[in-house]
């Protein structure tokens, strides 16, 4: 029997798609060097034409190849950036079509996989892709479907994420138990109270989900604060400049650009290299405004930024790492301890234990009784953020799921029982 569905996890950073196969087994389909994670990233090469798709597009963009590399396109649903257009290679593409084609190319890896066209999809999305505005959260919704059914899918469900992920979890349990799931993503943290029974088979789960609930911040949230307490006032932030009535202080706005992955392709502009060029002829430490004007001549914010990353990886493993800045400026290393990355991160820690305890709350349970707590997402080996949630609960089990892909099985978990 051919099952025409899927499970579609499109992350801010990785993505996954599960897959029903004819012999009634659930396959997650390799998207990258046979692993079933793609890093959400499509890189435009202007020199052989055509896109490249993960970790190898990142990867020929940091080689130096011309192009135009995007990332964490999901960040951008529900703003009105969506409804823009972008230049790629000489031509006007919106924001709509860019995220299709990186959707387009999952569907079609799964499709080759399967030998078939597949026509429905349960789609993973946050309890929240924007905290308070409902019209936002809603529009971001409703253009991701949209991009979903313009790929060829012509049915479109969603599943919040933390739900696909108890799906999974539940799969492993012997008992019924009281769960809360903490999905950490790269974009949005989900949290979900849940109970969950083996053997449930195909039933409406509606009343055993107790409260779910969602902050926009993750992955990315940390790496942008770290690279900006950390790399960006090597290269000026902070800095003063002289103005008309005495010292002011160096215009945030480049700084918070070159840390976001969005919006650095605005920096490579002559108007920008002609700004910095007036901010070093007053500026108190010109080599710092030097490194910046380099950065933004030879194009290398991305670089900084995948170094950014590995270093928060890094750090969950060691307590101290070097930045290899090199590539900027000869002998540039930058030594971060652990310790010191926890501080920079405290604050959006503490917001992520609050909407989680508040999730508790809403669910009208004590922390006592939740029987275990089940993590997934990148951001959940970060040793600090394990910590200060486990604390809450001394009596619950801490269980960590696949990192990348517990959230994937659950929708096609999800999709069986919705289209079978």
């Amino acid at each position: 029997m051919l099952h025409d569905f899927c499970g579609l996890d499109f992350g801010t950073s990785n993505s996954t798609i599960g897959v029903f196969n004819k012999h009634n087994n659930i396959s997650m389909v390799p998207l990258e060097q046979g692993k079933p994670i793609l890093r959400s990233a499509i890189f435009f090469d202007y020199e052989r034409g055509g896109c490249l798709f993960g970790q190898q597009g990142v990867n020929e963009y940091l080689l130096g190849t011309h192009g135009r590399l995007m990332v964490s396109l999901k960040s951008i649903l529900g703003s009105s950036l969506m409804q823009e257009k972008t230049l790629i290679h000489n031509s006007l593409v919106s924001y709509t079509d860019i995220l299709g084609t990186l959707i387009r190319y999952i569907k079609l890896q799964a499709e080759k996989k399967l030998g078939y066209e597949l026509s429905k999809v349960v789609l993973g999305r946050p309890v929240r892709f924007h905290d308070y505005d409902d019209k936002r959260d809603l529009l971001a919704e409703n253009t991701l479907r949209e991009v979903a059914l313009k790929q060829g899918f012509k049915t479109v469900l969603f599943q919040f994420e933390p739900i696909a992920a108890a799906l999974t979890y539940e799969q492993t349990i012997t008992k019924e138990q009281l769960a809360l799931i903490v999905d950490l993503g790269g974009g949005t943290s989900d949290f979900s109270v849940i109970r969950l029974r083996p053997d449930v088979g195909g039933k409406d789960r509606f009343e055993d989900v107790l409260a779910n609930k969602g902050i926009h911040i993750g992955g990315t949230d940390f790496d942008r604060k770290f690279n900006l307490q950390s790399v960006m006032p090597e290269l000026g932030l902070g800095g003063e400049m002289r103005g008309i009535s005495g010292n002011i202080q160096i215009p945030s706005s480049y700084y918070h650009d070159l840390t976001t992955w969005h919006t650095i392709n605005s920096l490579y502009t002559h108007q920008t290299q002609r700004a910095l060029k007036s901010i070093w002829n007053v500026a108190e430490q010109k080599n710092r405004i030097e490194r910046l004007m380099n950065v933004i001549k030879r194009q290398q914010g991305h670089k900084i930024l995948n170094e950014i990353e590995q270093g928060k990886c890094l750090l969950s493993q060691a307590e101290q790492i070097s930045l290899d800045l090199t590539f900027i400026e000869n002998n540039f290393m930058l030594n971060v301890e652990r310790a010191r990355f926890q501080e920079i991160i405290h604050d959006k820690v503490e917001q992520l234990v609050e909407t989680l305890l508040d999730t508790v709350k809403e669910a009208g349970v004590s922390n006592e009784v939740i029987d275990s707590i089940f993590f997934t997402g990148g951001s959940t080996q970060i040793p600090m953020i394990r910590q200060a949630v486990a604390k809450h609960f001394p009596t619950a089990a801490i269980i960590q799921g696949d990192v990348f892909s517990s959230v994937g099985r659950g929708l096609i978990i999800d999709a069986i029982r919705k289209f079978s």
